[in-house]
């Protein structure tokens, strides 16, 4: 049994959140949208693009549900889903918590960089078109993007290490520069007269590969950023009312993100012609806002910074967190169970801020670490949702305060399927979304391996316990929270 299942007073955070408060930060996943849609578009059709979107969409919201029940059985748990994983694996493997931990964190950390460069380029394209210099560090060649990259993420590393309050104004402020787009392109080209069915094009064929192996991969490229509303999960200690605003931040967030992903990508299919967005799928954006508003590339621009923005404080405070729950729980490296001054894991967070300084200086395109991010990430998709029928089979009496009809345990073991299939396929497929090869799937098992040996350095060296392979059932018993509201079943 571990010695970590508590959290001690001066490891507490401060519950200043509320469900809106939630619900700003699940605003940066639509943002998200903004990153991966084009290249989608591009690559397999309008139509196509906004199929998958959809389905990944119905998905991540169907999650998000299942993880409000465990919210509030883990309340006092630091670190989301990738907790709820190990919770609920704890009595069959102590492996998973690592495992789950370190694959959850590296698919959020290593996107630091890759949003950092998107605003580089943005502003590079927008404002400053000729600083087009480079140097090399040697294993990459560095310019202006890479630069403008750097400054932000020290930004966000600053917002975030000076408290919650901080991050959430600028959340604030660009959750709703981030609403713009989302509500142009969802409704104004429907009545402009640049929108045609024509433009919307089903096109899986185009890879050359199957069509289901196809779809899959692209898919599993896009629950990427889609899942993402989870992240909401990793905050829930904050909140004031802990079971009321959980509740209806996971379940806002999850319809909100499935009108978006449906909207959207209808709108902007509709008015871009595919052979263009395959040829510039990140800025083509500025054009198409250019043609519903007349000096609309400037707006947009800097609607696009600002939701980039958003992600990366919000994963920055994401990332830091599941590392500081994981080192509480005696699953990684003591040093990360430390909040700093301002009750926030400035430690966790500042481990984000060198791993995506090194990303951007000596990788240079980030993009290509995106495989192995993914691998882990949806790797702790399938360990929670699988956590949850553990759960419900071996504490069918615990205390849950949200408790889900039966209904969804099926609902989760289809979930927990369906994400299996695409971490499998997906994995073997990242050729066909031009997104990663095996170099990067390489990079992805090594990450998970270093977790456990992090694991195992912990529980033997520094806590000086024998190393075991399954914890008791008490173990669980005593992580599930003391004191809960009566129970209501949805």
């Amino acid at each position: 049994m571990s010695a970590h299942d508590g959290i001690a007073a001066d490891h507490a955070y401060e519950k200043t959140l509320r469900w809106w408060d939630g619900f700003t930060i699940s605003l940066s996943i639509p943002a998200a949208l903004f990153v991966g849609m084009g290249y989608a578009i591009g690559s397999v059709g309008a139509w196509t693009a906004l199929a998958l979107l959809g389905g990944v969409a119905v998905i991540a919201c169907l999650q998000n549900f299942i993880y409000s029940e465990m919210a509030s059985m883990f309340h006092n748990k630091v670190g989301g889903i990738s907790m709820y994983a190990h919770q609920g694996w704890r009595t069959r493997s102590t492996l998973v918590g690592p495992l789950a931990t370190y694959g959850y964190w590296f698919a959020w950390s290593s996107s630091l960089a890759i949003y950092g460069l998107q605003i580089g380029r943005l502003v590079q394209a927008e404002w400053f078109p000729h600083q087009t210099w480079t140097f090399s560090t040697g294993l990459a060649d560095i310019g202006f993007p890479h630069i403008v990259a750097l400054g932000v993420l020290v930004l966000g590393w600053l917002l975030n290490v000076l408290g919650m309050r901080p991050a959430m104004w600028i959340m604030y402020a660009t959750g709703a520069l981030v609403l713009i787009p989302i509500v142009v392109f969802a409704f104004v080209p429907l009545f402009s007269g640049d929108w045609s069915l024509s433009n919307m094009h089903w096109d899986l064929a185009a890879s050359g590969a199957p069509g289901w192996r196809t779809a899959i991969a692209w898919m599993f490229v896009l629950a990427w950023s889609v899942y993402g509303i989870e992240a909401v999960a990793s905050f829930v200690p904050e909140f004031r009312d802990t079971v009321r605003d959980s509740r209806i931040a996971l379940r806002l967030a999850g319809i909100f993100v499935v009108a978006v992903y449906l909207l959207v990508p209808f709108g902007v299919g509709g008015m871009v012609d595919q052979a263009k967005v395959a040829a510039d799928p990140v800025s083509f954006y500025l054009d198409a806002f250019q043609r519903l508003f007349p000096g609309g590339d400037v707006i947009m621009t800097i609607c696009l910074i600002a939701g980039l923005m958003l992600l990366m404080v919000m994963t920055t405070a994401d990332g830091g967190r599941v590392l500081h729950g994981s080192a509480l729980e005696g699953l990684t490296i003591k040093q990360l169970g430390e909040l700093n001054r301002h009750k926030v894991p400035g430690r966790a967070m500042s481990l984000d801020l060198v791993v995506n300084v090194i990303l951007i200086l000596f990788v240079g395109e980030a993009l290509a670490v995106i495989v192995a991010g993914i691998l882990g990430y949806i790797l702790c998709h399938v360990l929670s949702l699988t956590g949850f029928l553990n759960l419900r089979r071996d504490e069918p009496n615990a205390a849950r305060p949200i408790k889900l009809g039966r209904q969804w345990v099926y609902v989760a073991a289809v979930l927990a399927t369906v994400d299996a299939v695409l971490l499998v396929v997906g994995a073997l497929s990242a050729s066909i979304t031009g997104y990663g090869s095996t170099k990067e799937l390489v990079i992805g098992v090594i990450v998970l391996s270093v977790s456990v040996v992090l694991f195992a350095y912990r529980r033997v060296v520094q806590d000086g316990q024998k190393f075991v392979w399954r914890e008791p059932a008490a173990a669980v018993e005593r992580g599930l929270t003391d004191e809960h509201p009566v129970a209501k079943s949805v």
